[in-house]
């Protein structure tokens, strides 16, 4: 299990996460509202069929690919002679490593299979992955809220107020907390010259 996302998206909100409920929901929808118009002014530029990044990840998969050899089997049925072995089926856009039907995405394996027949790369791809695909999902601009329509709080309707609770003791944690089976890059620290994931300040025990 993972908390990618929820990570991601805590650290764009970093400055705002501390506002009251209100500000927060308004802070959001602006930081959206301007994300929108940015990359509607970028995808406006391009004239390719795939972003710049996805031609680049066909290139670096076909170069990784380039010392396997292929065996047609007829019916759009290939085999990779890779390590291990793997079955390509260009026509129902599968593979037996399972990542082509995953990602929506040619594998190294397919790529492979599609140059050596002479195919067109860009056809094997998800329309998912198109430009026109990413233009189209930041066509639909948010409309700002003016103030004005705003509802108004009056002090004569009844407020529920938050329950009690104590602040527990030390500095509440603001950094994040690594996902189960996540892999934290490791420091070395200045104190016992070893890799861990800790350093000289919090080092307690005897050198």
């Amino acid at each position: 299990m993972y908390s990618n996302v929820a990570e991601s998206f805590n650290s764009w909100i970093k400055d705002e996460r501390y506002f009251t409920i209100r500000n927060l929901v308004d802070a959001i929808r602006v930081k959206i509202m301007d994300m929108i118009v940015e990359r509607s002014k970028k995808t406006s530029e391009w004239v390719e069929k795939f972003y710049s990044k996805i031609y680049q990840k066909l290139n670096d998969l076909y170069q990784e690919s380039r010392t396997w050899v292929v065996s047609p089997l007829g019916n759009g049925v290939f085999e990779v002679h890779s390590e291990p072995t793997i079955s390509v089926n260009i026509v129902e856009r599968n593979c037996s490593s399972q990542k082509w039907q995953q990602d929506g995405f040619p594998c190294c394996h397919a790529v492979k299979v599609i140059a050596s027949a002479g195919k067109d790369l860009s056809y094997y791809v998800d329309p998912y992955y198109y430009a026109d695909t990413y233009c189209a999902l930041y066509s639909y601009p948010i409309h700002p809220i003016p103030t004005l329509w705003m509802p108004r709080h009056t002090t004569n309707e009844d407020v529920i107020l938050p329950p009690l609770s104590k602040k527990p003791p030390g500095r509440p944690k603001s950094c994040w907390i690594p996902s189960r089976g996540e892999k934290v890059s490791q420091i070395k620290c200045k104190r016992c010259h070893k890799l861990g994931n800790h350093n000289r300040s919090i080092f307690k025990e005897a050198v």
